[in-house]
């Protein structure tokens, strides 16, 4: 009898133990034990992936050694401008965002103003071109920041020769002119304004990087509202026909960010 009643007790443990469920299997298959975040920047690449690296994972040197080296070049440059264009920067973003006419932009001497000019297109281009690459990955490449910026530039020198063939077919060549310099100043201060934000995107936790995407589409928007409506000004004061008007803004204005939104809005999804 007495063995018959300790049977009993031991099957009825059993059962209990079998019909209990440990809590830490219940997150087993749920939860993920890393947290998930969108964007992984401490890799050699930039895609949808858990989580960031766990401890003992390794990063690639060269990867962190080149955007080093770029954000290191691109501050000396900027001091370059700094010293060698004196107010050239200050004297950009007032005659953008100020409108106003006979606004000083060029330092002194010619071949200085082309250097300086030249120098502040190409570091602005470049940063758009990180942030393009940036956008479009994975994977992230140098590579494909280079073929961005080579875009970016020939299409840039191609609209440049387009007004000015513009100007010269329509007899319009101060209204090219003016168009021409209100480009290349919404070029400089669209690119130098984003580039903390697009510099700090390798460098910050991925938790971060959407709300720095956003501060960067919202002062991209900004500046390009501003750039619509000066070039719609200009255009205006120079009783420019209202359908060669649509036709310039819609055609090498408004399709190129189309194109770029494009791009990046599908390799994002």
């Amino acid at each position: 009898m007495l063995d018959e009643q300790v049977n009993v007790v031991v099957d009825s443990i059993t059962s209990v133990q079998d019909s209990v469920v440990l809590p830490t299997s219940l997150f087993k298959d749920t939860v993920s034990l890393r947290p998930m975040f969108l964007v992984d920047t401490t890799t050699n690449y930039v895609e949808l992936v858990e989580g960031m690296p766990l401890a003992g994972e390794k990063t690639d040197i060269g990867f962190t050694a080149g955007i080093l080296a770029y954000t290191v070049v691109f501050l000396i440059f900027i001091a370059l401008l700094r010293l060698r264009g004196r107010s050239f920067l200050s004297s950009v973003y007032v005659y953008f965002f100020n409108r106003k006419k006979g606004v000083g932009l060029q330092p002194e001497g010619i071949g200085q103003n082309y250097f300086v000019v030249f120098l502040s297109v190409c570091l602005s281009f470049s940063i758009l071109a990180l942030l393009v690459a940036f956008l479009t990955g994975p994977p992230f490449a140098f590579s494909n920041a280079l073929l961005f910026f080579l875009v970016i530039f020939g299409y840039y020198i191609v609209l440049l020769g387009f007004i000015r063939f513009l100007g010269w077919t329509f007899n319009g060549r101060h209204c090219a002119s003016e168009i021409i310099l209100s480009l290349r100043t919404s070029a400089i201060v669209l690119g130098l304004s984003v580039s903390p934000f697009v510099l700090a995107l390798f460098y910050v936790q991925a938790s971060a990087i959407n709300m720095l995407v956003y501060v960067i589409f919202s002062i991209g928007a900004i500046i390009l509202i501003f750039r619509f409506i000066r070039l719609i000004k200009i255009l205006y004061g120079y009783r420019v026909s209202i359908l060669y008007m649509i036709l310039y803004l819609c055609g090498l204005e408004i399709l190129p960010i189309l194109v770029v939104y494009k791009i990046t809005y599908t390799s994002i999804l």
